[in-house]
């Protein structure tokens, strides 16, 4: 009998999940960070802790918490101190991961414990308590929803999921032993590998049978958690890239080969016969069960019954394992628990083996078909929604993925305890929230520090969640593991996740390349070399990363893995793409996108049309671009995949305006940013928010220009890495200052703008900034400054191939030329820019090439009598002023009408007076003071010429 509870925890730290409870000093920390909360709930917290998996009764509780002879609402008060209890641990009573309720009887912590002395003792001991058998498990219902995301890198990520079987094929049930700490020793169990069953009959409706005998014999033998049963898909990669023959034992060189490669002792493998019908008749498995290391026949074990008899059959062989393993026979409340990890009825079994034989083989259509059958054939078998779930995530159906692992957690409850937070995890993997998949494979990982998978999910969990950190802390907790599983090359590619400096990212893929050629992991290999892809290019060596990549290509085709083929040769696309080779660029997408057609998924075939896109846009050819980016928008739609959703609006945003569809184009970016705002992401909501601040501009709404563009730069500047987009919201900044007539505040923001791009190194961003400052110098009347900045940043431009940027700046140069008096390199430089303008899509650097035409003529007619060439150039600035209302391009509107005040002035100063006054009132009641003091020094002038006259 249990003593009865109280409060002696006055030395102890208590950790669990990502939590630490220090009871002598009364803190809750969580990843170091201190958590607030009161005091009861904090004793009732150290109270549970002390006494884990044991119900603590709420007579108990109250007997701890208030002296005799307290009068207190009781039940109330309870109530509280538990809801404020699971706020600070951010746990659901409804799908409890530390406290469960246990109705009309109490309380229990449900999570591994590890417990020390305080540092002030001067010892340390960790807790080893071991969880029973529990008697009832609350239903699951559904966790919050925080937020949606997709990382970055997309293709690169699905690849790394599908190697480190994020939603295993067969989850694994483990014994709960020793937490694991960075420096105690890691319980390590005997590892089994069930390889598989060949068909003797070689009956095509049978084929079904070897792999449903290899999932049911796993769940079988894991049951108890006293082996660690390596993952059916890991089984699957290994024989698809080297195979081993269909025999029903396999020689010593073969069995070290395989038990290398897969971390395993043991080795599981055999054949079956049927006869009779298909629908029913007799079968045989005949099962051999050989050392890894040595090749040496342990067992062989001939099972026989009727095809109905399918679950008894394999409980049979599964028994006979047991006994020859010395593993103990599973106990009734534990076979119930191995019963619910199996389909119910034969033949949801059969469409599930089937299922999952597809997705093997990366045919996740033929599967998602399959396993919905499955589903239906048996809905309460949670495994089976787990394997749907997969199908839809690699077709691209984020919703329809979540909504598969909520029904598999809903049926979850009579798992395992480690099936069920391998569901749970999934689950928050899906909605994502990746803290709280974190929390859930902390908890696994410590239970099973021996285990490999669940290490790789913690650590890509953690890097989600940027708990960079903690994720190269569980990697090395990986590394101090007994190889083989240390020498796992999965440890190395995951590192590659944690770390941001490219020398090391290179040595970790190459050490991942070197070890899975030597264990014949070829779709690992392939995954190295696609890393070694993405390192090489955007480091210093982009030949060899094309070379790594085509590499790869190979690999993954022979696999028969099309997604992975599309996904290295979408990274050759970009390379080619940047370096300016758009028709080999658009070629390589093409074939990437023919990789992948037919395989009826969304996020590849999305992100391959928007990259094709970009390279179009490049081109110059935006009409096509614009059919690209709406047919990548349309696929990431259909997927439910909201951040590149929001990306490719955005991106289509960028079409509209360039195009001159001022009203669409800002729809879009609205729509672009009540998305990113939806998603909780500075990078998208910001580049939306600059976007619209730039467009809003041209529409003469400067307040709201500056407003938005401050918005943007307050988001970006405690971000690190988005320095690019920092500085394009710092360049509208500085334009909406420079318009509101504050020059120095709009200088200071170039100026920023240009000492970041310096020290990045982002030359095209530098020259960009220089044209702005030129731009000022220009409206200090210093033209002389602003000439050879212009000519640098025209060389820039020209050198990227950045053709719109390059005709602006001719158009300034232009300008510049004009006010030192050069009238014919004036001339010269705009038809530089004209030419270019001509190509261009874009009508507002059409009508600022008239504009500055119209300066030119201007100018010629000061020391002559007025010409054709100036009344041509009158009539076409009018018919750019009526474009520019047409367009709402209200401040290329207010340009071109102060050269033409300027021009009335010539022929009628009266009108031109009227036009300029009025001119000058309107530009200020809009906030575009710039553009009203410009009015004003034309009138100013004008008057001074007419009284010296």
């Amino acid at each position: 009998m249990r003593p009865a509870v109280s409060f002696s925890s006055s030395g102890q730290v208590f950790r669990f999940g990502q939590y630490e409870a220090d009871a002598r000093r009364s803190t809750l920390m969580r990843d170091g960070v201190r958590i607030r909360i009161q005091d009861q709930p904090f004793r009732v917290l150290l109270l549970l802790l002390e006494h884990p998996y044991e119900i603590v009764t709420r007579e108990e509780l109250r007997q701890a918490l208030w002296p005799e002879g307290t009068h207190v609402d009781f039940d109330g008060s309870l109530n509280v101190i538990f809801k404020k209890l699971r706020a600070a641990l951010d746990d659901d009573s409804e799908n409890p991961r530390f406290i469960e309720t246990v109705p009309r009887k109490g309380y229990r912590f449900i999570a591994p414990v590890a417990s020390e002395l305080g540092k002030d003792s001067g010892t340390t001991k960790i807790a080893t308590d071991q969880a029973p058998v529990l008697d009832a498990s609350p239903p699951v219902t559904d966790a919050s929803n925080r937020r949606s995301l997709l990382i970055p890198q997309v293709a690169a990520a699905c690849a790394l999921v599908l190697l480190i079987g994020l939603v295993c094929f067969q989850f694994w049930r483990r014994s709960i032993g020793v937490p694991l700490d960075a420096s105690a020793h890691v319980p390590v169990r005997k590892s089994v590998a069930v390889l598989g069953f060949h068909n003797v009959t070689g009956r095509a409706d049978d084929a079904w049978l070897g792999t449903a005998f290899s999932e049911l014999l796993r769940t079988e033998l894991a049951g108890g958690d006293k082996l660690r049963l390596v993952s059916g898909e890991e089984v699957a990669n290994l024989h698809l890239a080297s195979p081993w023959p269909d025999t029903d034992s396999l020689d010593r060189v073969t069995t070290a080969r395989i038990g290398n490669a897969l971390n395993s002792d043991l080795l599981v493998l055999g054949s079956y016969t049927t006869s009779g019908r298909s629908n029913g008749g007799h079968l045989r498995i005949d099962v051999r069960l050989q050392e890894a290391g040595t090749g040496e026949i342990l067992s062989e074990i001939a099972q026989t019954g009727e095809r109905e008899d399918l679950f008894e059959v394999i409980s049979g062989v599964g028994a006979s394992l047991r006994n020859k393993l010395g593993i103990p026979q599973l106990p009734a409340a534990q076979q119930a628990s191995v019963a619910a990890s199996m389909p119910m009825n034969h033949d949801a079994a059969r469409l599930y083996a089937l299922g999952v034989a597809e997705l093997r083989e990366f045919d996740a259509v033929a599967a998602k078909d399959l396993l919905q059958q499955a589903c239906v054939a048996d809905p309460k078998f949670p495994l089976g929604h787990v394997m749907l779930a997969r199908a839809w995530n690699q077709l691209g159906y984020e919703q329809n993925r979540k909504d598969e692992t909520k029904r598999a957690l809903d049926q979850s409850t009579n798992l395992p305890r480690t099936d069920r937070m391998q569901v749970e995890g999934d689950y928050y993997e899906s909605l994502p929230d990746h803290e709280k998949a974190a929390s859930t494979y902390h908890a696994l990982f410590e239970l099973f520090g021996d285990n490999v998978e669940f290490g790789l999910q913690l650590a890509q969990a953690q890097v989600a969640s940027g708990g960079t950190l903690q994720a190269l802390e569980t990697l090395h907790q990986l590394r101090r593991l007994p190889p083989p599983a240390s020498d796992d090359p999965r440890i190395d590619l995951a590192e590659v996740r944690a770390t941001s400096n490219k020398p090391t990212e290179l040595v970790l893929v190459q050490n991942a390349i070197r070890k899975a050629a030597s264990q014949g992991k070829k779709l690992v290999y392939a995954q190295g070399k696609k890393e070694e892809c993405m390192v090489r290019i955007y480091g210093d060596q982009p030949d060899l990363g094309i070379a790594a990549c085509k590499e790869a290509y190979k690999i993954y085709m022979a696999a028969g893995n099309r997604p992975g083929a599309a996904d290295a040769l979408r990274l050759i696309g970009d390379r080619q793409g940047a370096l300016g080779n758009f028709e080999d660029s658009i070629a390589t997408y093409q074939q990437a996108f023919d990789a992948v057609q037919g395989l009826g998924e969304h996020l590849k075939t999305g992100a391959i049309l928007n990259n094709m896109a970009d390279a179009y846009l490049a081109e110059g050819k935006v009409d096509r671009a614009e059919q690209f980016f709406r047919q990548a928008l349309a696929n990431f739609e259909q997927g439910g995949e909201k951040y590149n959703t929001t990306v490719v609006v955005g991106n289509l945003a960028d079409i509209l305006y360039l195009k001159g569809k001022l009203p669409e184009a800002a729809k879009m970016y609205e729509r672009a940013l009540s998305l990113g705002e939806k998603l909780d992401y500075v990078d998208l909501t910001s580049y939306a928010e600059y976007r619209l601040a730039d467009l809003d501009l041209a529409r003469g709404r400067v307040k709201d220009a500056h407003r938005l563009a401050q918005q943007a730069i307050d988001a970006l500047r405690p971000t690190e890495g988005g320095y690019q987009d920092l500085i394009r919201a710092m360049f509208v900044l500085g334009d909406a200052l420079q318009a509101q007539g504050d020059v120095a505040g709009a200088r200071q923001q170039y100026e920023q703008g240009l000492a970041i791009c310096q020290k990045k190194g982002f030359m095209e961003l530098a020259a960009k900034n220089q044209v702005e400052l030129a731009g000022l110098a220009l409206e200090d009347d210093h033209p002389s400054q602003a000439e050879p900045i212009l000519r640098a940043a025209i060389g820039e431009f020209e050198k990227e191939k950045a053709d719109l940027d390059a005709t602006r700046a001719w158009i300034a140069l232009s300008r510049t030329l004009l006010m030192e008096g050069k009238l014919e390199e004036s001339r010269s430089a705009l038809q530089q820019g004209g030419e270019r303008s001509r190509t261009s899509p874009d009508p507002a650097i059409k009508m600022d090439n008239s504009i500055q035409r119209a300066r030119i003529a201007l100018a010629r007619v000061a020391s002559s009598e007025i010409n054709p060439d100036f009344l041509a150039a009158r009539g076409e600035l009018r018919s750019v002023i009526d474009k520019a209302k047409q367009l709402g391009y209200y401040q290329l509107e207010t340009e071109a009408r102060l050269v033409l005040g300027e021009m009335e002035l010539k022929v009628n100063p009266r009108t031109g007076r009227a036009q300029l006054m009025a001119l000058a009132s309107e530009a200020r009641s809009q906030g575009l003071e710039l553009c009203a003091r410009k009015a004003d020094h034309m009138l100013a002038g004008f008057a001074q010429v007419a009284s010296a006259r």
